[in-house]
Formats: C-alpha cells, structure tokens, sequence
C-alpha cells in the first residue's frame, strides 16, 4: 500500500463554477450594502494571519450583504 502526498489546487471561478469559496487577501467589509449587489449564496473566504483561522462569509439572499458564518 502507498501514501500519496496531499496537494492543494485551485483553478479560476470563470474555469469551474461548481462549488466555489472566492479566497481574498484582504477582510471583508460586513455591515455595508454591496454595491452592486452580489450572488445570494456565494461565499467568501479569508485567512487571517494573525489568528490562523480562515474567515468564511455568505452573501445574504437579497444579495446586499456579506453575512459571517
């Protein structure tokens, strides 16, 4: 029996639009209405740094939002 090594990959959210988490290196503003409003259900991420821990947020389903999960 073998063990292969775990790799991580990512493709472009134009590419693949199954199940995408957009990964952004900067926090997302919540509490403001997105201008123009975005796809109810999408989801977001970020990693922050200083905790370790990657932040996830929806888009509410008015689309007007960034929710935290």
């Amino acid at each position: 029996m073998t063990i292969n090594r775990t790799s991580l990959t990512s493709e472009s959210v134009q590419t693949n639009t199954d199940a995408i988490i957009e990964v952004r290196n900067t926090a997302p503003q919540t509490g403001v209405d997105l201008d123009p409003p975005d796809i109810p259900g999408r989801l977001l991420g970020y990693y922050n740094g200083s905790t370790g821990f990657v932040e996830l947020y929806v888009v509410s389903p008015d689309g007007k939002r960034l929710l935290e999960i």
